[in-house]
């Protein structure tokens, strides 16, 4: 029996959360392993872990460049940053190493890998630690420890990346980006008497969201779905100014767990390029239109969607009920290219591969394919 400790975040966008869920689904496959998740922002005390990690909301639904002047400055300061988490979380990671004795500790998070790294050279254990980027192209320095032990690109781009930022090739695996199993399969699609658009900027409700919806609700006819997330503010705002207006047109969410079933409802998705929600339509082979991206890990996934043919992007919201008619008329036949595009770039269970070859590396079965 081999036992993984995963690291993720609950309030650090859903990301990282949803990419944990994915793997620890795919890993009950095996009876030889035995996992544990947690937030590994729950190692630090609780103003630490408030400080650290409820506010990376608020920063990215702060207008102007908050949220870009945030990651530069992290990237900057990596060093001293490891240091200072490293500290924060040193005595109760050493505790849940004590208790769950794991055979390798699986990061998902950037901003835990030095700091556990640290606190494992200066006890002098030897955990191998595998680190799975969760972006798409542009990736932080955090995940760029030499210490690591096997790292998990989820895109031939994240790959490149990863290996021109000196990580030996040899300790790098491409895999796909993995999403969870409610998104993996085909969902039977209701018939509308209009087009059905869900408007969606991760589980933190950030971006342009009001601005989105005002243009659709104005120049289009499409009934628009619209995914707040944990942005409250945003919800009761979008209620009071459209609802009434538009009765019958618009229908508001805050955070939805089964957010498939309403995905899979919709003619079209127009949302932020978040990794996982367009990789989760990626799998679910809905057409999907990018408004924006957050600055940093964000800032290229746009154009690198939009060239494997996945995702259009839309950056001018002026243009974007055009890309909306272009991608819902002329009989569908945009759509269609899109979903095929979809199909081939993500055509198997990604979570499920990644999972065998983490569960192959405990075992010393697994063998590196050139």
């Amino acid at each position: 029996m081999k036992r993984i400790l995963i690291l993720s975040s609950l309030y650090t966008g859903h990301g990282h959360k949803s990419v944990s869920d994915a793997l620890c689904e795919r890993f009950e496959q095996y009876d030889d392993l035995e996992v544990r998740a947690i937030d590994g922002f729950e190692l630090m005390n609780k103003v630490e872990q408030y400080m650290a990690e409820r506010t990376y909301g608020p920063i990215t639904r702060m207008p102007g460049k908050a949220w870009e002047w945030n990651y530069k400055a992290g990237q900057k300061l990596s060093k001293p940053v490891t240091r200072v988490v490293a500290a924060m979380i040193k005595t109760k990671l050493l505790a849940q190493l004590e208790d769950f004795k794991p055979d390798a500790i699986v990061s998902v998070h950037p901003m835990f890998i030095g700091a556990v790294l640290d606190v494992l050279e200066e006890a002098g254990l030897d955990i191998p630690l595998i680190a799975h980027e969760v972006d798409l192209v542009d990736i932080a320095d955090y995940w760029f420890d030499p210490r690591i032990d096997l790292t998990l690109a989820p895109s031939k781009e994240s790959y490149d990346y990863t290996i021109a930022h000196g990580v030996p090739a040899e300790k790098v695996v491409q895999v796909g980006f993995p999403v969870r199993l409610r998104f993996v399969g085909n969902y039977p699609r209701e018939e509308h008497d209009s087009k059905v658009i869900t408007v969606m900027s991760g589980a933190e409700g950030s971006g342009m969201i009001h601005t989105v919806v005002r243009t659709l609700l104005r120049q289009t006819d499409a009934t628009i779905n619209v995914i707040c997330g944990r942005n409250r503010k945003l919800a009761k705002r979008l209620r009071k100014d459209f609802v009434r207006k538009y009765r019958g047109r618009i229908r508001v969410y805050g955070f939805v767990s089964e957010i498939q079933e309403i995905m899979a409802n919709s003619d079209l998705l127009v949302m932020r390029a978040s990794p996982n929600s367009v990789m989760e339509a990626v799998s679910m082979r809905i057409p999907v239109i990018m408004f924006g991206q957050l600055a940093g890990q964000e800032l290229h996934n746009p154009e690198v969607l939009e060239a494997h043919g996945v995702a259009k992007y839309c950056p001018e919201l002026s243009e974007l009920s055009r890309c909306v008619e272009q991608m819902l008329d002329d009989g569908g036949i945009y759509i269609l290219a899109m979903r095929e595009a979809q199909r081939k770039y993500a055509p198997q269970d990604a979570a499920a591969n990644t999972a065998s070859i983490i569960h192959d590396y405990l075992h010393n079965q697994w063998i590196r394919y050139a």
